[in-house]
């Protein structure tokens, strides 16, 4: 990550006590689960949520290769993302970025963008593309990324329906 560490080992979040470190891999499980509840937070279905889950999944080998950071305050992770590579050199993927449901609508969520941007500053990326939960899109949209399109999501909808995703990019 960039930026000065604290002498917790990660960067310094807004507020005492708050700082963003990479993920453990011990973590996966807790992580899945913060993901499964965040994207339960918009009114899905258990049912839905459930089929999202290896879709919503934080994979080791993710965490291994320092793809996935995480947000915590007190020992308690409240949120996540993961910048993982594209097809080509210059772009990355936000697969995953999440945070506890009590604290959406606190800050969270643009501090843990700031730090993606920098994070994929640092490593020469150029653009980030996000599939966007629908529910999401305003807040890419109020972080600066411009909808390009939709895409069939890989989860069905209710009754079997096709959902599209909102496809989002962003220049860094």
């Amino acid at each position: 990550m960039s930026g000065q560490e604290s002498g917790s080992g990660g960067k310094p979040g807004q507020g005492s006590g708050r700082f963003l470190r990479p993920a453990a891999v011990r973590e996966c499980g807790a992580l899945t689960a913060l993901a499964l509840r965040s994207k339960a937070y918009w009114g899905y279905d258990p049912n839905f949520i459930q089929a999202c889950r290896d879709e919503l999944t934080i994979r080791p080998e993710h965490v291994k290769s320092g793809r996935v950071v995480v947000l915590v305050e007190e020992a308690t992770v409240l949120g996540l993302y993961a910048l993982l590579p594209e097809r080509r050199p210059e772009e990355a993927d936000v697969r995953h970025f999440f945070i506890e449901p009590a604290a959406i609508g606190h800050g969270l969520g643009r501090l843990l963008w700031d730090d993606l941007v920098a994070k994929a500053r640092s490593e020469g990326i150029k653009r980030l593309k996000i599939e966007s939960d629908p529910f999401a899109m305003g807040f890419y949209r109020a972080m600066g990324a411009t909808l390009a399109g939709k895409m069939r999501a890989p989860v069905k909808g209710p009754g079997g329906a096709d959902r599209y995703l909102p496809v989002l990019y962003y220049d860094v």
